[in-house]
C-alpha cells in the first residue's frame, strides 16, 4: 500500500473516477437523510409556532380584558396579526379604526334603474 504522501493527483482522480457510483450513492443517501431530518425539525417547529401563537393570542385577549379603560381584545389581536408593536397608542388607534368602520353605513348596491340604464340595447 502506498503512503498518502506518495499519491499523485492522477492517482486521486483515477480513484474518484473508478469509484464514482458508490461515492454518488453515499452522497445521495447522506443528503436524503439530512433532508428528512431537517423536514422533521421544520414540522416540529411549525407545530410549536402554532402553539405559541395561540398562547400569545390568548394572553393578549386576557390582558386586554383585564386592562383598565376597556381595551378591545380583538384590536390587540389585530395588531399582533399585522406584526405591529402592541403599544397602547397602536391599540387605541386600531380601536378607533374599528369603531369608524362599524359606524359607517355599508355601501348600497346600485339600483336596478341605474344598472338598466348603463346597459345599451342591442341593435
Amino acid at each position: 500500500m502506498r503512503s498518502l504522501s506518495s499519491l499523485s493527483l492522477d492517482d486521486v482522480t483515477r480513484t474518484i473516477r473508478d469509484q464514482a457510483v458508490p461515492i454518488l450513492v453515499a452522497l445521495a443517501l447522506w443528503l436524503g437523510a439530512t433532508s428528512a431530518y431537517l423536514l422533521r425539525r421544520l414540522m416540529k417547529t411549525k407545530a410549536q409556532l402554532r402553539t405559541a401563537r395561540s398562547a400569545a393570542e390568548d394572553a393578549a385577549r386576557a390582558a386586554a380584558l383585564a386592562a383598565p379603560g376597556g381595551i378591545d381584545p380583538e384590536a390587540v389581536l389585530e395588531i399582533l396579526r399585522r406584526g405591529e408593536a402592541p403599544t397602547l397608542d397602536n391599540v387605541y388607534a386600531a380601536m378607533q379604526r374599528n369603531e369608524r368602520t362599524a359606524t359607517e353605513p355599508p355601501e348600497e348596491a346600485p339600483s336596478e334603474a341605474v344598472a338598466e340604464a348603463s346597459v345599451s340595447s342591442p341593435g
